[in-house]
């Protein structure tokens, strides 16, 4: 039979502030409340006198707690009480795979519209160390290994193999972004993006038609798949050439791919770029208000072309007006 130590406490009414105190304390230390009565912990020599400590401290102020080390009747108290165990750490697991599925909710956004920059790949880095944190600690007091902490662990490692693709990536563009391509060479071209099209992938595509591609042709693929057409030319999704680079939004490395010197271009590339990474890095003040006109577009118009008819309107105008202002409109 497993050797357990059981916590009683009695905390007088007029001290909460050493109730919260008492009730951290044994959070931390990983104690569970067995039905209600009393809190337990697995029987170490340290626990020992962890708790023979937190009792000093409580009667010092004033109230009241016991310690009793046991051993179980039977193995079915035994599984009765780690389970107990069990059940409160997978409540913190469950917490704690919530929070990777938010994280792969956002990758799986980058990868699919918005495109990797140094920016977004810091902060998913940044809140998937915090979970590993969360995960270690909770691991600290996992005394019986809980269902919930491979599923957890499985996740963490899902992202993490994400963002190790996603250096490779990034060293494979960056090494390909000096290159100069040739208009020329893409005339009458299958371009491939994701569905439900957006501020870059919009103007994107205007740009394409207007000044690379004239006769291109656009095909939308569900989330759902990372497979081109063959011979199509993907733009704006995860490991496409054309598509964000360093801090780049896509717009701005097809500009600089196809060396398109127009200088109109300018004032709507730092438009773009303001809108989709939200980085504020121009501080456009036509931002703002171009990305309430997309948004309502996107929000009426559910058919990617049509989308894209009405955005190049929008860009076309937008051109019109920084032709005839060489200084971008500010």
């Amino acid at each position: 039979m497993n050797k357990w130590i059981l916590f009683i406490h009695q905390i007088a009414q007029d001290a909460p502030s050493l109730r919260v105190k008492v009730w951290r304390d044994l959070k931390k230390y990983g104690a569970a409340l067995f039905k209600n009565a009393v809190y337990v912990l697995p029987y170490t020599k340290e626990y020992e006198e962890i708790i023979l400590w937190l009792c000093k401290h409580i009667k010092d102020s004033g109230s009241d707690a016991s310690l009793f080390i046991t051993e179980s009747l039977d193995k079915k108290q035994d599984e009765e009480i780690v389970k107990t165990f069990n059940d409160a750490c997978d409540k913190e697991y469950l917490v704690l795979s919530n929070a990777c599925d938010n994280i792969l909710k956002t990758v799986e956004q980058i990868e699919g519209t918005e495109g990797i920059t140094d920016s977004l790949t810091h902060d998913v880095k940044k809140r998937l160390n915090e979970t590993i944190k969360n995960v270690e600690d909770l691991a600290k007091i996992d005394f019986f290994n809980a269902p919930q902490k491979e599923r957890v662990s499985q996740k963490v490692q899902v992202i993490q193999q994400k963002l190790d693709g996603w250096s490779k990536a990034t060293k494979r563009k960056v090494c390909g972004i000096d290159k100069t391509y040739q208009a020329k060479d893409y005339v009458g071209k299958k371009w491939v993006t994701r569905r439900d099209v957006y501020i870059d992938r919009m103007a994107s595509a205007w740009l394409i038609r207007r000044f690379i591609d004239t006769k291109a042709r656009f095909i939308f693929l569900p989330k759902s798949t990372d497979k081109t057409p063959k011979g199509a030319i993907p733009f704006d999704m995860y490991g496409a050439e054309f598509t964000h680079h360093g801090d780049d939004c896509t717009f701005e490395t097809l500009i600089k791919a196809f060396g398109l010197k127009d200088a109109a271009l300018a004032p709507i590339a730092e438009i773009v770029h303001d809108i989709d990474l939200k980085d504020d890095k121009y501080g456009r003040k036509e931002a703002e208000g171009l990305s309430q006109i997309v948004t309502g577009l996107s929000q009426k118009l559910k058919n990617d072309n049509k989308l894209l008819e009405k955005g190049a309107e929008i860009f076309d105008a937008l051109y019109q007006y920084y032709s005839s202002n060489t200084a971008g409109g500010n």
